[in-house]
């Protein structure tokens, strides 16, 4: 397969013409498929399109991956993580302005690292000169602020109310504060298309208040402070009283890990189906992974398989009764006065021994019936509930070794 990868770094029209012409020399030059992303490759932000590209070239069948040029790969330096991988899958790079990419031999390393090395700078000497440039007009009283919450408009140099939405801006205000900042009651009312969490970001802009760069009186207000604090008051409340979401039990977080790699499996939901996925980028086995149901079906069917063994071992390894403890800690206590000097201790520490032989005699027999019915009839452990079942592999299980495949993994108990 030849894959093609283009890539802008923003989503302005201005680069309109130029993530078009990137996929059309791509298609030109005989890639299968494009994938196409308006993402900057410079402060580490997520990128799924690139992240696909990795994922195709580890799992295998990626013959070439071509691109413009180097720098549309990413302008943060793991461009020449992607090159050894696609080195060790035997997959080509092509730039089609420069030629093969490779890092085997070592004038193509050189140069390969060379042209990384002059991409990051090329970022870093651009948001150099951006931040001067906005310095410079700041200090000529300019504001550059970026994009103005609605209500207002941007006109070169200040911050000024708009003339379409000053007075439409008002009264949403007043809509929502008769609403008592319920927002979201205000968006199902509304016909605008907002959503929660972009009306309280308005709500919370202080351009609101007429602040502009931490320049206090930089433009007209739209609301008072006074008005703007009580908002923030009712906002805060309400956001105690939504609370936090019950945190979701993870069956396998921690514990299932890659034959090849040796990194944990992540927890992930593909296609509505719970997976576990390696997600090392330099593994053979990135981007693969067995489902959580497979998992489960064979912890299971490891502890069935030496239930009597497990059972044996747990009863008799079974935890004193609570009573114990407590004979323990005075034992220990007389045992501590007497190495200080108290005398007369000697029959009082032989009666606690004692007692606390007679409690170690307890008939385990019992609980060995239990935990053998346990983990005998798989259907009880198939009921059990994550975190009850977790419990369980926590305690008998020690190691789930995934080497590969939908259904292989290797179960080792303790």
């Amino acid at each position: 397969m030849r894959i093609g990868y283009a890539r802008t770094s923003t989503q302005q029209e201005e680069q309109d013409k130029s993530i078009e012409g990137q996929v059309a020399e791509l298609e030109r030059s005989g890639c299968d498929r494009v994938i196409a992303e308006r993402r900057s490759a410079f402060k580490g932000n997520e990128r799924p399109g690139w992240d696909e590209l990795w994922a195709l070239v580890g799992r295998g069948g990626v013959r070439e991956v071509v691109v413009a040029d180097q720098s549309r790969l990413s302008r943060s330096g793991d461009d020449m993580e992607f090159l050894e991988l696609c080195a060790a899958r035997g997959t080509k790079v092509i730039a089609l302005v420069g030629g093969e990419i490779e890092t085997e031999s070592i004038g193509g390393f050189v140069q390969a690292g060379m042209m990384s090395v002059f991409s990051q700078m090329q970022s870093r000497l651009t948001a150099a000169k951006v931040r001067d440039g906005l310095r410079r007009r700041r200090e000529e009283g300019y504001y550059a602020c970026g994009n103005v919450p609605f209500g207002y408009a941007y006109d070169g140099k200040y911050v000024v109310p708009s003339p379409e939405n000053w007075e439409a801006a008002r009264r949403m205000w007043d809509e929502i504060m008769a609403l008592d900042c319920n927002v979201s009651a205000w968006v199902a009312q509304s016909e605008r298309k907002w959503t929660p969490r972009g009306v309280r970001a308005w709500l919370n802009n202080p351009m609101l208040r007429g602040v502009v760069r931490d320049a206090h009186g930089a433009t007209q207000a739209l609301v008072s402070w006074q008005e703007w604090a009580e908002a923030q008051n009712k906002l805060r409340a309400r956001s105690r009283m939504r609370g936090r979401a019950a945190h979701e039990v993870h069956l396998f977080t921690g514990l299932v890990r890659c034959e090849c790699c040796g990194k944990s499996l992540h927890n992930v939901h593909d296609r509505a189906r719970k997976r576990l996925k390696c997600k090392t980028r330099w593994c053979d086995r990135y981007g693969q992974g067995i489902a959580e149901v497979v998992v489960r079906t064979k912890v299971i069917e490891a502890l069935s398989s030496k239930a009597e063994e497990l059972a044996r071992e747990a009863a008799a390894s079974s935890i004193e009764p609570e009573e114990a403890g407590v004979i323990r800690k005075k034992i220990e206590a007389l045992q501590a006065a007497q190495a200080a000097g108290v005398e007369g201790l000697d029959g009082l520490i032989d009666d606690l021994h004692r007692q606390l032989r007679a409690l170690q005699n307890v008939d385990t027999s019992a609980r060995y019936e239990l935990l053998t019915e346990l983990f005998a009839d798989p259907r009880t452990l198939a009921l059990a509930t994550d975190a009850e079942l977790r419990a369980v592999i926590l305690q008998f299980v020690r190691e789930m070794v995934w080497p590969g495949g939908l259904e292989s993994l290797t179960v080792t108990l303790r």
